[in-house]
């Protein structure tokens, strides 16, 4: 099924178009991996809302009626509700932020759950919003556990990379996938870049298989959820470069 993207302008301001919603949330139940955060720093919220809609399709769609409907919606522990900061798209980062209405929606609603001193949302200004919206991998933590989600291992940091051998850690994420399973993993983009060192974290993907090494060049290959490719991204880089940019995961167990 085809990515319904955002709109040319912002249409709403309060409400979405049912229309609309539930075009762009049906994609996404079919395939989570188009859950977009655009050009916003939502990666921690999108990884959560790609788990939720892998797990349970029917309860993402529940959510995102909700928050259109009521501007409230619950999930197990998990509430949500949405300030105007979030639904005046005429004053705020969406136009900027160039995502679909529905992952706005959701996304900037889940970011701004878990700001206590800086609302996100509300400015228009890119330096804000960069500060804002980041991430850290304790927010992902929580939320995946206030939405009841349980944890096979977890040895994520946002600083200093997790420098063990890169096929090994690589083949024991692609076993816990195959088993159902979900890797959520922090990298720095560097890995597939220039491959440097990097001392800090930038974003969180879902780790989604098509796992490969080619023992001439000493390269992996494996695909991940992110940025709402349809099909994930594919990502091909040296042995060294992995390990220099690999910040740890956290595995999601399979719900029985």
């Amino acid at each position: 099924m085809n990515n319904p993207g955002p709109s040319p302008v912002p249409v709403f301001t309060g409400h979405i178009p049912d229309s609309l919603l539930q075009s762009q949330v049906q994609a996404r139940m079919a395939n989570p991996a188009l859950i977009d955060q655009g050009y916003t720093n939502l990666c921690g919220m999108a990884v959560c809302a790609m788990t939720l809609t892998k797990y349970d399709a029917a309860g993402y769609q529940r959510i995102m009626t909700c928050l259109n409907d009521s501007n409230e919606a619950q999930y197990n522990n998990y509430r949500l509700k949405v300030r105007s900061r979030i639904t005046k798209t005429d004053k705020n980062f969406f136009r900027k932020g160039q995502l679909p209405e529905a992952d706005w929606l959701l996304l900037a609603t889940m970011r701004n759950k878990c700001n206590y001193i800086l609302p996100y949302g509300g400015r228009m200004c890119k330096w804000y919003e960069k500060i804002a919206g980041s991430n850290f991998p304790s927010e992902v933590r929580r939320t995946l556990r206030q939405m009841g989600f349980e944890k096979i291992s977890d040895n994520m940091n946002g600083f200093w990379p997790i420098r063990k051998p890169a096929l090994q850690t690589l083949q024991t994420l692609d076993s816990a996938f195959a088993q159902g399973h979900t890797p959520i993993i922090l990298i720095n983009t560097r890995m597939y870049h220039k491959g440097k060192f990097s001392v800090k974290s930038n974003h969180f993907v879902i780790y989604n298989g098509h796992l490969s090494f080619d023992n001439e060049t000493d390269k992996v290959t494996f695909n991940v959820w992110t940025f709402g490719y349809g099909a994930g991204k594919t990502i091909t880089c040296s042995m060294e470069a992995f390990r220099n940019n690999y910040f740890g995961s956290i595995v999601v167990k399979k719900p029985e």
